[in-house]
């Protein structure tokens, strides 16, 4: 007779799976918009620069690294929307040389339809990354607030009128505390919807113009 031995399964509790995809889904956001802000800086000034300059030869060569910086920013997104999306995205096969010249290297460049869609990645991004921003910055200025409203709430001018008052609540210390309590709890449960719908709307807009074959 012989004995069979399971193993128990374990799986983590809600709160071990729901807070490491909350962190990620806030650092990817939080950290966007910074990068959107640099990809226009850089991308879009200095193509646009080039453009105004190209009939001098001078604005060639900005072009030319505008187009290279498209490339670079879209590299570094790919490898950021990889943990939100759960799926790789494999780097694009972009255009080759046809010679191992400058012009052969410029039209190659200019010819690539996936070298453009990483400028209108970098061009637009700021849309998606902003909506994004500003919902999970709020979300967690709210919940934060809210649940240590006791803490710093004393601070507040003493002839201001807090929002329980004003819905008939009255107007004590403890009732606005419980109260912004209460209303942060909502905001807490909340935010991991939240910040997840907000970091895949940031990395769909990404994927559908970086990867490839999209």
């Amino acid at each position: 007779m012989t004995t069979t031995q399971l193993d128990p399964v374990l799986t983590p509790a809600p709160v071990a799976r729901v807070l490491p995809r909350l962190a990620a889904d806030t650092r990817y956001v939080l950290t966007g918009l910074p990068h959107a802000l640099a990809a226009i800086l850089v991308c879009v000034t200095a193509l646009s620069v080039g453009v105004g300059l190209a009939v001098l030869w001078v604005g060639v060569p900005l072009a030319f690294f505008a187009l290279m910086q498209a490339r670079g920013f879209a590299a570094a997104e790919r490898e950021r929307i990889a943990p939100v999306l759960e799926r790789e995205i494999s780097a694009p096969a972009y255009r080759p040389a046809g010679a191992d010249t400058v012009p052969s290297r410029l039209f190659a460049v200019l010819a690539d339809a996936q070298t453009w869609r990483d400028l209108a990645h970098a061009a637009l991004r700021w849309i998606p990354s902003s909506i994004a921003f500003t919902l999970v910055a709020s979300w967690w200025a709210a919940a934060l607030g809210g649940l240590t409203w006791v803490l710093w709430g004393w601070a507040l001018p003493s002839d201001s009128t807090e929002l329980p008052e004003m819905l008939g609540f009255g107007d004590g210390y403890l009732t606005n505390a419980v109260f912004h309590g209460l209303v942060a709890l909502v905001f807490v449960v909340s935010l991991p919807a939240v910040a997840r719908w907000a970091a895949l709307l940031e990395a769909r807009f990404a994927a559908t113009l970086l990867a490839p074959g999209s």
